[in-house]
């Protein structure tokens, strides 16, 4: 053999050695700028998520407060109304009484 048709094994692969240690440089760079990419998004993903919960907890306090406001205002406006006709209040009472009664009695059977 002669030197012309013999190649040199390390001058064939530097170039290609060259070439995918620049692909790995480029590929850990990308990856890189991918992560802090990502880490931008959900940021602003947990941040968009904190505010909704945020908003969430305040509507739900306040219709508790309004509810509880009620619910207090219509106990006392029944308790004014059983003072007020103490013996229809306790008919009424009992009749609820008796018919629930019935209406489980009949559930059973």
């Amino acid at each position: 053999m002669d030197s012309g048709t013999m190649r040199n094994p390390n001058a064939e692969t530097t170039p290609d050695l060259a070439a995918i240690t620049n692909d790995i440089a480029t590929l850990k760079r990308d990856l890189a700028a991918l992560i802090e990419d990502m880490k931008g998004y959900v940021s602003g993903d947990v941040a968009c998520a904190r505010s909704a919960v945020g908003q969430f907890r305040d509507e739900t306090l306040r219709v508790y407060e309004n509810l509880t406001a009620r619910g207090e205002r219509s106990v006392k406006a029944l308790g004014h109304r059983v003072e007020e006709h103490p013996v229809t209040s306790l008919l009424i009472a009992f009749a609820a009484g008796v018919i629930g009664s019935r209406m489980l009695s009949r559930r059973r059977s």
